[in-house]
């Protein structure tokens, strides 16, 4: 059975390999092959029992992969000197500090279900002065913050930490600016 999903040959199958350890975890994580602990406190979701190293290092590898990829879909990822930053860091199994790429995850909710086949071309944007970018796969909204200075403590604090948990913000569709401003224009490209 193949994989979904935008294919581009951009790694020695070596590579390919060191890579596929951390997909085969984040996928068990965000699939249910784990037991989490889950604890709810407000909107906010904190999920307990994901080993930081390896669901990090997942994380920068797809960040990584898309700001050197030359397919259109990932052209507004533009990383600069952060590139090589993320390619040492994912060769050397280094997931940095909590503050070094944080990212928060946004589940996005459609008639109370994850919309896991939801799939958004990512898009930068700014987050209080960092660059960010967005990506949407797998029903998740996923914001990189790359900067070489510190990111506020709110996006630390809802990054995976050293603490093996990690906190979602699960965000209703229709409340997604950036995804329904895209549907949109779409929409608008069709109708021409």
């Amino acid at each position: 059975m193949s994989q979904k999903g935008i294919r581009e040959k951009l790694l020695c199958s070596e590579c390919e390999q060191h890579l596929s350890k951390y997909e085969r975890y984040a996928s068990l994580v965000l699939n249910g092959g784990f037991s989490l602990s889950v604890r709810n406190e407000g909107r906010l979701v904190h999920l307990g029992n994901i080993d930081y190293q390896q669901f990090k290092l997942f994380a920068l590898s797809v960040l990584w992969r898309a700001g050197v990829s030359n397919l259109s879909v990932f052209s507004q990822v533009k990383l600069g000197p952060h590139e090589e930053k993320l390619r040492v860091m994912v060769l050397n199994d280094n997931p940095g500090t909590e503050y070094q790429y944080p990212f928060i995850l946004s589940p996005i909710i459609h008639e109370n279900k994850v919309q896991e086949a939801l799939i958004v071309a990512p898009t930068w944007t700014r987050l209080e002065n960092h660059y960010a970018y967005r990506f949407v796969f797998g029903g998740i909204a996923w914001v990189f913050v790359v900067s070489g200075h510190k990111a506020p403590k709110f996006i630390i604090d809802a990054s995976i930490n050293r603490e093996d948990e990690l906190t979602m913000i699960p965000w209703e569709l229709s409340n997604l600016r950036f995804i329904t401003d895209m549907a949109q224009e779409l929409a608008q490209q069709d109708k021409l």
